[in-house]
């Protein structure tokens, strides 16, 4: 066991083939989305994303193909990583250390959540090169 990188599978349709990448929507359940009684219940969750996938052979694909895409599941750790728990860290961090010079409640909150605007901001201006770390690809394509 050890070693060997996990991957994820998503089944989804091709929406647009690009000169490089082709789009494919997949559609994201919670496990109440498949249950059967999910009807009476207001806790189903369907969601439809847009992924972009970089196919080794762009050719045989086309808009419409049903398709198994994959992904390594410690991106999954990674984008958990990035977008809650290092926030908290931070928040947290910043909380004590304000308290810890100011001796002030109000300004320490403002202080700890104020510090997740340049946060956010860097994660932003970084969108691009992380996206390159974030990389599904093309398994085969469902005739």
């Amino acid at each position: 066991m050890g070693s060997q990188n996990k991957v994820v599978e998503h089944s989804g349709v091709v929406e647009e083939v690009l000169s490089k990448i082709i789009k494919v929507r997949i559609v994201h359940e919670s496990a109440c989305a498949s249950c059967h009684a999910k009807g009476a219940c207001n806790a189903s969750d369907m969601q439809e994303k847009i992924i972009d996938v970089y196919p080794l052979d762009i050719k045989s694909v086309k808009k419409g193909n049903n398709v198994i895409i994959q992904g390594q599941q410690s991106l999954g750790l990674k984008a958990a990583f990035i977008a809650y728990i290092l926030p908290f860290i931070l928040v947290s961090i910043t909380l004590f250390i304000s308290y810890a010079l100011t001796n002030d409640e109000a300004i320490s909150g403002i202080a700890s959540l104020a510090i997740l605007i340049p946060y956010f901001l860097i994660i932003k201006y970084l969108s691009p090169r992380l996206q390159k770390s974030f990389v599904f690809t093309l398994k085969q394509i469902i005739e």
